[in-house]
Parts: C-alpha cells; sequence; structure tokens
C-alpha cells in the first residue's frame, strides 16, 4: 500500500511540474507587449533635497518637503519620453538682527527676525535610457530632463516680505532604479537621486538655484 501511495505522489508531483514547465514555455512563447508596444509608466516619489551653489547662500538647511510625479511613454528600444513635476519647499528662520530693508524707493533699517522661503514648481520634459528590458524586475535607468519651474522666494522681515517670484528655465539629469519584484508586474518601488538647475537669480539667492534630491516612492506600469 505504501508502495502504491509513494508512486501515485510521484506521478502526481510529476505531472504538476510538467504542466507548470508547459504553461511556462507557452507563455513565453510570446513576445510581451510591453517589448513589442508604447507602453505607459506612472512615478509618486517623496524626497528631501539639499542645496548648493546660490540656494545654500540663502537657504542652507536639507529641505524635508519635496514631492515628485511623472508620467512616462516607455518604447521597446528601452527609452522612455515623458513630463514630470512636483513641489519642493525650503524654510529656514534666522534669529533677530538689524537688517537694511528697501520697500520700493524707500530704505530703511529694520530689526526683525528673517524668515526665508523658497517654493518650486517645475514643469518639464525628460528622457530616459533604461538598461534593462521593458518586461524587467529590476530597472535601473538614467535621465535628462528640461523645462522650466515656477519660483517663488520671499523673505520675511517679521510681518514685512521681499518677494520675487517667475517661471524660470531649469535643467534636471539624474539616476534612478525601478523595482518590481518579478517580470511584467504593475505596481512597484522607485528611487531616485536628481541634481536640479533652475536659473533664478535675486537678492540674497545668487548663481542661480542648484539642488540634489534623493527621493522614493511608488511605479506603475501597464498597456
Amino acid at each position: 500500500m505504501k508502495s502504491i501511495l509513494s508512486i501515485l505522489a510521484l506521478l502526481t508531483l510529476t505531472t504538476v511540474s510538467w504542466a507548470q514547465t508547459n504553461r511556462d514555455e507557452y507563455v513565453n512563447a510570446f513576445p510581451s507587449p510591453y517589448n513589442e508596444y508604447v507602453t505607459f509608466n506612472i512615478s509618486a516619489r517623496y524626497g528631501v533635497s539639499m542645496p548648493f551653489g546660490g540656494q545654500k547662500g540663502y537657504i542652507d538647511r536639507t529641505s524635508p518637503t519635496n514631492f515628485a510625479l511623472e508620467g512616462e511613454w516607455l518604447f521597446p528600444q528601452r527609452f522612455s519620453l515623458g513630463l514630470k513635476t512636483g513641489y519642493q519647499y525650503a524654510k529656514q528662520r534666522l534669529g533677530r538682527q538689524v537688517i537694511g530693508y528697501t520697500d520700493g524707493n524707500t530704505g530703511q533699517d529694520v530689526s526683525a527676525v528673517q524668515t526665508r522661503t523658497l517654493s518650486i514648481i517645475p514643469a518639464m520634459a525628460s528622457l530616459s535610457y533604461y538598461f534593462a528590458d521593458n518586461t524587467a524586475a529590476i530597472r535601473p535607468y538614467v535621465q535628462f530632463a528640461g523645462g522650466g519651474a515656477f519660483v517663488d522666494y520671499t523673505n520675511y522681515f517679521g510681518t514685512l516680505a521681499d518677494q520675487k517670484s517667475g517661471f524660470k528655465g531649469a535643467i534636471a539629469p539624474a539616476i534612478g532604479l525601478k523595482y518590481y519584484g518579478r517580470r511584467e508586474q504593475g505596481f512597484g518601488a522607485e528611487i531616485q537621486a536628481q541634481y536640479q538647475n533652475v536659473f533664478f537669480n535675486y537678492d540674497q539667492l545668487k548663481n542661480s538655484s542648484p539642488s540634489l534630491m534623493l527621493s522614493a516612492g511608488i511605479t506603475y506600469r501597464w498597456y
């Protein structure tokens, strides 16, 4: 009896293994839509930003308030075209001091607590190249983005404010990695390191506004 049960168990395992192998061969016999057609990807990330250059001269602290949203058209040749935006905010408060303040054509000395703020809303087009095909579970990439950004510079002197805003040119090269867990899975995770330079110059913020943003979040691909 034990011998019969052992033979039946072996036959069952062999049959299941054969069926699974045939299924995998059947699935892999047809090319994936990800590698045959233009497909799509969307990502949302949260990040921290570190200032450099002129931006560090205005606000020298790391900003914890940064969000990024990207959409991409994925081409079978491992590159993508996309659009990206988001919201970046930095703030630093300085101790009370006497500051020369100009309001229009009138200059005066003001004793006040200075609160420096900087808001950036990028609007860029991106070109990315992936080092793995569109179905891969792990997809490292390099990216270059360019376009512009809306910048709001507001420096508060107590209740007074020195403000300048406008849309300026911007560039943002980046490297990153998307991780889906397995081939052709839709949802995944993403990390990215982006160097951004917004060509904005005003008062305390000189020689443009560069920063390095490290971000992580979720990504989703579909066809």
